[in-house]
Formats: C-alpha cells, sequence, structure tokens
C-alpha cells in the first residue's frame, strides 16, 4: 500500500461505503481529511492555536499508518509536536501575525482490524469529574433508577440506552460550555453533550468512563463517544450514545480525555486583530476493505 500516495490523493472515497458491508469486514483501511480555514477581515497578531487533529498512534484495534499536517499562510508559523498526558497528538501552532487567512490541513491513513488486541490503556484521571462533567443532583438521581441491580460494562449500555431514550438530538440548544446537568436538564443536545451526561451518570454508578472524539465514514462533523472500563477484568468498551449502540470498524478514534475540552480539534487565540471566522471541511474516505 503506498501511504504517501493515499496521503496526497484524491479526496473523494476509493470504495463507495454504500456498496460494502464495512461492519462485516475484517479488515478496513481509511482516510481521513481535516481542513480548518480561519479567515479574518484584517491581519492578526500573536495567533497560538492547540489542534487534535492527528489520531493516536494505536488505539485498540486502530493503528495510524501516516499523517501529514500542512499549513497554508502568506507568513511562517512555528509548529511544535508533543503528546498530552492522555497519549494523544497535540500540534502547537504559533504564528507572529496571520494576514488575514491560514488552513490546517491534516491527513491520516487508519487501519482498524476486527479481532486485533483490544488493549486501551486506562488513565485514574480519565475518570476524574470537571466542570462539563460535574455529578448534579439530578443526573445522581437518574443514574440511580437506571438497571439497579446490573453494573460494570453491562450497566454501562444501560445508562447509554436511557440516555438516548430520554434525549432528543437537537442543534444550537447547547454549546461547546453546556454542563451535562445543563444538556439533561433541557433533554436536547448534541453528542458531545449526550457522551458527558453518558459518562457522568457511569461515574456516578462506579464505573469509570472517558470522553471520545473522533469520526465515522463519510463526510461531516467529528463525532463524540465514550469508552467504559471494567477494573476487574481490564476490559474497555466503546459506546456510542446518541445512537444507542457499541462502536464499529466504522468508528474512528481520533483522542481520549475527561470531555470535550480535552480534546477540542481546534481552541486557540491571538493578541490583537478582528473576530474571524473558521470553515470546515471533514471526511473519512475507505481505501480498502478485506
Amino acid at each position: 500500500m503506498d501511504l504517501a500516495a493515499l496521503l496526497d490523493g484524491d479526496p473523494r472515497p476509493a470504495i463507495d461505503p454504500h456498496c460494502v458491508d464495512v461492519a462485516a469486514a475484517r479488515e478496513v483501511t481509511y482516510v481521513l481529511r481535516t481542513d480548518l480555514t480561519y479567515e479574518y477581515p484584517a491581519p492578526i497578531r500573536e495567533l497560538r492555536h492547540r489542534l487534535v487533529l492527528v489520531p493516536r498512534y494505536r488505539h485498540g484495534d486502530q493503528r495510524c499508518l501516516a499523517h501529514r499536517l500542512t499549513i497554508d499562510a502568506t507568513e511562517p508559523a512555528h509548529v511544535r509536536r508533543r503528546y498530552d498526558r492522555f497519549g494523544n497528538a497535540i500540534i502547537d501552532v504559533m504564528a507572529p501575525v496571520v494576514d488575514r487567512r491560514i488552513t490546517f490541513s491534516a491527513r491520516a491513513v487508519i487501519h482498524r482490524a476486527a479481532g486485533e488486541s483490544r488493549h486501551r490503556p486506562w488513565r485514574a484521571d480519565h475518570d476524574r469529574a470537571t466542570h462539563l462533567t460535574a455529578p448534579h443532583v439530578e443526573l445522581l438521581d437518574a443514574a440511580a433508577a437506571i438497571e439497579p441491580r446490573r453494573d460494570g460494562l453491562d450497566l454501562a449500555v444501560a445508562i447509554g440506552e436511557a440516555v438516548r431514550a430520554a434525549m432528543t438530538y437537537r442543534h444550537d440548544v447547547t454549546t461547546v460550555r453546556t454542563s451535562a446537568a445543563e444538556a439533561w436538564r433541557g433533554r436536547a443536545g448534541v453528542c458531545q453533550d449526550f457522551a458527558h451526561v453518558m459518562i457522568t451518570m457511569c461515574r456516578a454508578r462506579g464505573v469509570p468512563a472517558r470522553y471520545v472524539s473522533g469520526h465515522l465514514l463519510g463526510e461531516g462533523a467529528s463525532h463524540a463517544w465514550v469508552e467504559v472500563h471494567d477494573d476487574e477484568t481490564g476490559r474497555t468498551i466503546a459506546y456510542d450514545p446518541t445512537h444507542a449502540r457499541p462502536t464499529t470498524l466504522r468508528y474512528i478514534t481520533v483522542a481520549v480525555g475527561r470531555d470535550y475540552r480535552d480534546v477540542a480539534p481546534t481552541a486557540g487565540s491571538y493578541g490583537r486583530g478582528p473576530r474571524g471566522t473558521l470553515h470546515v471541511r471533514k471526511g473519512v474516505a475507505l481505501a480498502d476493505v478485506r
């Protein structure tokens, strides 16, 4: 497989995902593309940006075979690559001046194989509550009422199903600053809200849970789901409360953390200049299915 050609190639899918049964495949190779363009009405200065666009090197049965990040700007920018405490790939960008426009383009070739090792390292601080996952009394009461005789991973699935049954998927009623308690009170939100609510309820019942940021096969925005851990068996499973289902080979993990803020794809600031506009293009294309 020519990895360089896949990184440089046509962003349109090499294989029509509607013509193959990815869920029944043994191995799948994807090409992930993400383009973030910031446009400003006038130059800005002292840009500092944090990008979480490149998938983890290895995560369960998923491997990042190759990746590339390019920056398109009229002025040079300094790039620093590092890993955070959760093992996520972080790219820090610093630019003294941005003349109206800057584009970050990430490409990655991802391989997943059904039946390979599902080991996904778990850190104790994955399970720590944050402002977005604070254990509000309404969430604690709701969690206590879900399948009181179940525990472990079975309980986590029951919680995910309950979250999907109680909440409505709806845009423009929450923001990235909305907490799990606020989303639960309104019984509506998007994938990050469903994930925050499930995480908070799982932790309330003693099931370790963390936030996952990634993509689903096809075009569109990023997606979020949850991983839960069984301390006794060491087993970790991934569950998508937005769709009330375990994840499959159609899911690509980019990063894991305590909540959305830990894994936000793009975040940053600049010292002087007008407010900008962000344009996003993302997609996951099938390159090979076996």
